[in-house]
């Protein structure tokens, strides 16, 4: 929810130009959605090897791919 407000906060005044959301929840889109109406960008960051749903990707403008750290302090 709060994530949602922050998204519709950031539309209604313009206060930036892209929103990079690392998510997999589909909760999001109606906040995506409002976002890009309101011209704002929607960077969805993929973890790699993990599925994204399909609607996220479906309302976002870039799909990013993102590795997560090692588990054994190796980077």
């Amino acid at each position: 929810m709060r994530i949602g407000l922050d998204v519709a906060t950031f539309a209604a005044t313009r206060a930036v130009d892209r929103i990079v959301l690392i998510t997999n929840d589909t909760d999001c889109v109606p906040a995506m959605k409002h976002a890009r109406i309101s011209g704002l960008q929607i960077v969805l960051m993929k973890i790699a090897n993990h599925n994204c749903a399909s609607e996220l990707k479906w309302h976002s403008d870039f799909l990013r791919p993102m590795a997560l750290p090692t588990q054994n302090g190796d980077d």
